[in-house]
């Protein structure tokens, strides 16, 4: 696309996160990139599941009307500047996935949609192992009432019953058992060595095998923004970097494994091959259409549908850079040619995942600003009033007296919600240090410790690959966590570049703007985008790298 271009069309970027959704609007003006917002949400488990003994699951009703109302949000925005609406990307969490059911839909269901009030606009006929007959409706989100099988209106579009074996479970709550029970039937060397994911109890291999042990008998699996291009098109895919979390990709392949499927028992399940980012997946169905608002059916394509490889887009092969994705958690490591399989990558607790374009993303999964986001809830519940934790932040930045005790942000203890304060304390106590010194020295300590994690994971790298690390490159919407983008160069002792800080959603419009033809490469998109997505800071380590000693080497089995 020459420099100075302009289009008249516009494009959603859908980008959800763990804690937070956004909608944002991206356009393209005399050769530069505009992004804006339109729509934000807030997200988290359904309230029912939060109860004792309750399943842990996410609100995936109210999230979809969101991403709803953020698109009709933006088709009005496109129109009032003369543009038309002409991609929608989606991009996710990764893991997280529902299960179309593969049984037909009895008669006397249909009869209850009908009467329920039911778009009458249908998805296309399917194959019957795949997907429900044409009967059922396309825009729907499952009942979850399972006496009744009624479905739930979500504004004027709604998702049916029965399309989803049961609910989107919530990752935190996932079984500790997991990966124990999974190691008997592979051995863990084995999974890393062809999936390049290590053992962790979220990885969605192992939440099937629970599925089975429930009674499942199969179903169509879609990842959470696959099932968002479901319900938006009623077309069934899947893409490849939200599918390489899943722990049942092959790394070197980007296909589905048969050996870890058949291994695991999991043949019963429907995977759909995975297509590269950018990849058409059709057009909204009618009744989309029109509940946001656009006068045509609007493309959707399949972006880097994983929101840390959309938000880390931009990078390209290099054992020099330290990336890390900083959200609600936190991933640190290197974009690479190739996947790193080795045991020593499997040891120290690095996963692989796939970049946009065909690279390999070598990251350490970490906690990350989740666990800021859940202290301030304990707190706000205990004193009756709402915490702002960036305000925290910038008040426990102000204390320099602040004792700032270093805990290990990879355990999986802080994986639950629950009072997060406390597992923090017990953690600092463990290694033999003071608890921190209320909410402001809690806060502390969580940023220290994230910054700690990451001048680990750079060391790391570096004895992976035998060659230093040169400079951090902070993502996200911890890039905005001034005093952590701060401590994060002063343990490294490297300078650290933070943002954008929507990087996720940048990462998706630029996906969508190459795919589109409006540019000619993601490189391109980056360039033109110059502050789209939040500024840029850089940070300069002020003294030599400071290593606090109860975090100066984690390795994970």
């Amino acid at each position: 696309m020459p420099a100075a271009a302009s289009s008249s069309r516009a494009y959603a970027a859908v980008d959800l996160g763990a804690t937070s959704g956004r909608v944002m609007l991206g356009t393209v003006e005399a050769g530069e990139v505009r992004m804006t917002e339109v729509h934000r949400f807030a997200n988290g488990p359904h309230a029912d599941s939060l109860r004792p003994g309750a399943t842990l699951r996410w609100d995936v009703e109210r999230l979809f009307d969101e991403t709803l109302t953020g698109l009709a949000a933006a088709a009005r925005a496109a129109a009032a500047e003369g543009r038309v609406l002409a991609g929608i990307g989606v991009d996710s969490w990764g893991v997280d996935y529902g299960l179309l059911d593969p049984a037909p839909v009895p008669a006397a269901d249909a009869d209850t949609r009908a009467t329920a009030g039911v778009g009458a606009v249908d998805i296309p006929g399917r194959d019957a192992d795949t997907l429900a007959p044409t009967a059922v409706g396309a825009a729907a989100i499952p009942a979850r009432d399972a006496d009744t099988l009624a479905p739930t209106a979500v504004g004027a579009a709604a998702i049916p019953a029965r399309v989803l074996s049961g609910h989107v479970d919530h990752y935190r709550g996932a079984d500790p058992a997991g990966p124990a029970d999974a190691a008997i039937a592979i051995p863990a060397d084995r999974v890393y060595a062809i999936s390049g994911v290590p053992a962790q109890p979220i990885n969605t291999s192992y939440r099937l095998r629970a599925e089975l042990l429930r009674g499942a008998t199969g179903g169509t699996l879609l990842l959470v923004p696959d099932l968002w291009v479901f319900l938006l098109t009623g077309e069934v895919g899947a893409e490849r970097t939200i599918a390489s979390t899943t722990q049942l990709l092959d790394a070197r392949s980007g296909e589905w494994s048969p050996e870890l499927i058949d291994g695991w028992d999991l043949g019963g399940f429907t995977f759909p091959d995975p297509l590269a980012a950018g990849s058409p997946a059709g057009v909204t169905l009618p009744q989309i259409t029109e509940r946001i608002g656009s006068a045509a059916p609007v493309p959707v394509f399949r972006v880097a549908e994983h929101d840390t490889a959309s938000a880390l887009a931009f990078a390209e092969p290099d054992a020099a850079q330290l990336l890390v994705s900083s959200g609600s958690w936190s991933l640190a490591g290197l974009c690479l040619e190739a996947p790193g399989l080795s045991r020593e990558a499997r040891e120290a607790g690095f996963t692989n995942e796939s970049g946009v374009t065909g690279s390999t993303l070598l990251l350490r999964n970490l906690a990350g600003m989740w666990l800021l986001v859940e202290c301030a809830r304990q707190w706000s519940d205990e004193l009756g009033h709402p915490l702002d934790p960036i305000a925290l932040v910038q008040e426990a930045a102000a204390r320099g007296d602040l004792a700032a005790p270093v805990f290990d942000v990879g355990d999986e203890r802080l994986l639950a919600p629950g009072d997060m304060p406390e597992r923090i304390a017990r953690l600092c106590m463990e290694s033999g240090q003071a608890p921190p010194d209320g909410m402001l020295g809690t806060v502390r300590s969580i940023v220290e410790s994230l910054a700690a994690a990451y001048a680990e994971a750079a060391r790391a790298v570096s004895r992976l690959t035998g060659s230093p690390v040169r400079g951090v490159r902070i993502v996200g919407g911890g890039s905005r966590n001034e005093l952590l983008c701060r401590r994060t160069a002063e343990l490294t002792g490297l300078p650290v570049i933070a943002g954008p800080a929507e990087a996720s959603a940048f990462g998706n419009l630029a996906v969508q703007l190459v795919a589109a033809g409006e540019f000619s490469s993601l490189a391109a998109v980056y360039v033109a985008g110059g502050a789209a997505g939040g500024g840029i800071a850089q940070y300069e380590p002020s003294s030599r790298p400071r290593h606090p000693d109860p975090l100066t080497e984690r390795t994970t089995a």
